[in-house]
């Protein structure tokens, strides 16, 4: 078929997913490393809130145009194309949408540029002192040039999910977040934090470039067209226009927390920030990378008519996410002060620093389920083409968020804006669960009520080993990061260890496959 021509591998879901989740996983570890050296040089006060905040506009133009649109969108349209043979109809569908992106895009940046001093004074940090202000708006008008390549970056990744070919957008990230810390480091006895803003430029180009060899070796055909009436093209439109107004909707959230943590004291953005992407570790290391090796197969199955295929792996893939995530997130909660401490007590960043940051993680961890779900169970509406149905439910939990963040911030200060955060990722699981069987009909419910209950039993054992290990190692001295890692080295490992125990002895499905393709891989 046309999807797997030019010697093009096909690879299990399992392979692609173990590879998805080896290859974030080194890119969230770097983009940690990222976070440690700012706030070690920097500390968690003004500069670094001026550094998150300037994210702000740029990840917005790059989501909307193209984050939902592209994996909700365009790999479904593509799909069917190619899975038909009709190669040269995808490629004019695909210069097309790459087209209008780089005009959108372009003319995106220029009037954000102008437009940075009044959105950043009076959406994105109206609490902040003029010289934070002031600095927000130089660092958003250097990153709005990252748009560009990022977009050129999604374009091309898109092209690459179509043919199932995952290693150029894993190694992308990488890249990036290498270019931040050196050119980083390299300069910013120069430039202070500003050349860390000049390293997510040039990380956004090498972002992209990677991707150029793989392109070429796909047979990627440009024309320079741009027919906005090819059926392909309208029917990308009507699939991702819902998505982008979901994506506003739900970055109007990101400008509420901003907002409101504005006002709170200095660095409370940063901290927020800080924990909300170790939260969002194992939903980008396990989660997405899940839900991106299953949905070309999804899209794949619902093109070809094979809904039971469909609906099996859909229910894979959910069990997969309860397995790994359930525990990830009781885990997180309950390491969250040793682990703040291990990764970020040095240089400028304080005792009082981990105790808040920890704080604002462990209400974060509540929410990395809900998350998980929301990723793949999205992608299973996005696969039979009903984008408009997952935009709707998102909405109405991003609006919960929202009046939830105005609700809690008062009582619970930065607090309040993570429980809000939570809250919204459970019931986000939940909505879009309840809807997509109302639509698709039952797929395997019981079973994965029957495979959740174990894993919750085996995470609360893993729960009590964890605080037993930590109430023991109370009384060390933990003035060195020596100290410091080995007391969560220790956490981690009897909880995993006691996790991986209670998943043999409870006989969970995920496990037993685990240890089954492990002896055959050994030969036992």
């Amino acid at each position: 078929m046309g999807l797997f021509k030019g010697g093009l591998k096909r690879r299990s879901l399992g392979q692609i997913a173990g590879f998805l989740i080896l290859m974030s996983a080194a890119s969230r570890v770097l983009g940690y490393v990222r976070e440690i050296v700012l706030t070690t040089v920097f500390g968690q006060g003004p500069m670094t809130d001026a550094y998150k905040a300037a994210f702000l506009i740029p990840d917005v133009l790059y989501l909307i145009l193209i984050g939902g649109a592209f994996s909700t969108a365009f790999i479904p349209v593509l799909s069917g194309y190619f899975t038909k043979d009709e190669d040269e109809e995808a490629w004019k569908v695909a210069s097309t949408i790459l087209n209008f992106v780089l005009v959108a895009v372009t003319v995106g940046i220029g009037l954000l540029y102008l437009a940075a001093p009044w959105v950043v004074l009076h959406f994105i940090s109206p609490g902040y002192a003029a010289e934070t202000q002031e600095l927000t708006i130089y660092l958003t008008r250097v990153m709005l040039i990252q748009s560009f390549f990022m977009c050129l970056s999604g374009i091309a990744q898109g092209i690459c999910h179509v043919h199932q070919q995952f290693t150029a957008p894993a190694v992308g990230p990488l890249l990036y977040n290498i270019a931040i810390i050196f050119i980083g480091l390299q300069l910013m006895d120069q430039y202070g934090i500003r050349a860390f803003a000049y390293g997510v430029v040039i990380g956004s180009f090498l972002n992209f470039a990677v991707h150029v060899p793989y392109l070429v070796k796909l047979g990627f055909r440009y024309y320079p067209v741009l027919n906005l009436r090819h059926p392909g093209v309208v029917e990308f439109f009507r699939l991702a226009l819902p998505v982008i107004l979901g994506l506003s909707v739900i970055y109007l959230n990101t400008f509420v927390t901003q907002y409101l943590g504005s006002w709170l004291a200095p660095g409370t953005v940063t901290l927020l920030n800080n924990a909300n992407r170790l939260m969002q570790l194992p939903v980008g290391v396990f989660a997405i990378a899940i839900a991106t090796a299953y949905f070309p197969r999804l899209a794949e199955s619902v093109s070809a008519g094979k809904i039971a295929a469909f609906k099996k792996q859909l229910t894979a893939g959910i069990n997969q996410i309860f397995f790994l995530l359930v525990p990830a997130s009781v885990g997180l909660w309950a390491v969250s002060e040793p682990l703040i401490r291990a990764l970020y007590l040095q240089g400028r960043f304080t005792d009082h620093n981990v105790v808040v940051t920890a704080q604002a993680l462990a209400l974060y961890a509540i929410g990395i389920v809900g998350y998980s779900q929301q990723q793949m169970l999205n992608r299973g509406f996005y696969a039979v083409r009903d984008t408009r149905s997952a935009v709707l439910m998102n909405v109405v939990v991003i609006g919960t968020n929202i009046a939830l963040s105005f609700l809690l911030v008062g009582p619970m200060d930065f607090r309040g804006l993570a429980l809000a955060y939570s809250i919204a990722g459970m019931l986000a699981m939940v909505l879009l669960f309840v809807v997509l069987r109302q639509k698709i009909g039952p797929f395997g419910g019981r079973h994965i009520a029957q495979s959740l209950v174990k894993v919750l039993v085996a995470s609360a054992v893993m729960l009590l080993a964890v605080r037993l290990t930590l109430f023991g190692l109370d009384g060390l001295t933990l003035t060195s990061k020596a100290a410091q890692l080995l007391v969560l080295g220790m956490a981690i490992s009897i909880g995993m260890a006691s996790y991986t125990g209670m998943a043999l002895v409870l006989r969970i499905d995920e496990m037993e496959e685990a240890v089954g393709s492990l002896r055959r891989k050994l030969r036992l």
